[in-house]
């Protein structure tokens, strides 16, 4: 899994096109990318997208709220379209039990194979970098690890200065702990769609750390993603 394609989960258009660009998986977001006041519709919405639309080959995921913050109910909803794997956000140990016991309880309510929905915990926070092997060894469903560094910068109390060497630690302890374990280690988006550059340093940067694969901002990513990390 080297590519996946963030898509805005209540956008019905780029639902649609969403399997376009080549990316390994696609993730609909219904956390950052979606006003709380639409949190209910966006999750129909993706629930009958999921159950009818042709993915041909790509890998479906759906990013969920924080399990306080209404993740429980994106499980619940989105996920009778059956996805594969869910994004949970400030993952932790704490957290990742009681995402496992939401997704059980939708296999279980859903007659889905017991253990077929896997989870890919986002360590965004010091505390979860610093617990990266605990995180790991909390859960069984884990598929995959995303490393969202925005949101680390951010709980670290500096900013983005975009300098990869803010990020060398934190990147180097999690592709290392991923490794350990055997599960692949997913690198940040780059937002900046005009820094091409930028985002192609960033990519070789992650690719040299052990990263196995990089989160796609926008489709136009997609293609030099999965290059790098053949």
């Amino acid at each position: 899994m080297k590519s996946i394609l963030l898509i805005n989960g209540n956008d019905p258009k780029a639902l649609l096109n969403s399997t376009l660009y080549g990316a390994d998986a696609v993730a609909y977001d219904l956390h950052e990318a979606v006003d709380a006041a639409d949190k209910d519709a966006a999750r129909l919405l993706l629930q009958e997208a999921l159950a009818f639309f042709d993915f041909g080959d790509s890998g479906v995921f759906v990013r969920v709220n924080p399990l306080s913050e209404g993740g429980v109910e994106d499980i619940a909803v989105a996920g009778k379209g059956k996805p594969q794997a869910f994004i949970l956000p400030r993952a932790d140990a704490k957290s990742l039990p009681k995402a496992d016991a939401a997704v059980a309880a939708l296999e279980a309510e859903n007659d889905f194979a017991p253990g077929s929905v896997k989870l890919i915990p986002a360590v965004e926070s010091v505390a979860a970098v610093e617990n990266v092997s605990a995180l790991l060894a909390s859960c069984p469903r884990i598929a995959a690890v995303v490393f969202n560094a925005r949101n680390f910068l951010k709980d670290l109390g500096v900013a983005d200065t975009g300098d990869a060497m803010q990020i060398l630690h934190a990147r180097s302890k999690v592709a290392l702990a991923c490794r350990a374990a055997g599960v692949p280690a997913i690198d940040r988006p780059w937002y900046d769609a005009k820094d091409r550059a930028g985002f192609e340093a960033d990519a070789r940067n992650a690719r040299a750390l052990g990263f196995t694969g990089k989160l796609a901002a926008n489709g136009g990513q997609v293609p030099l993603i999965n290059e790098i990390f053949a």
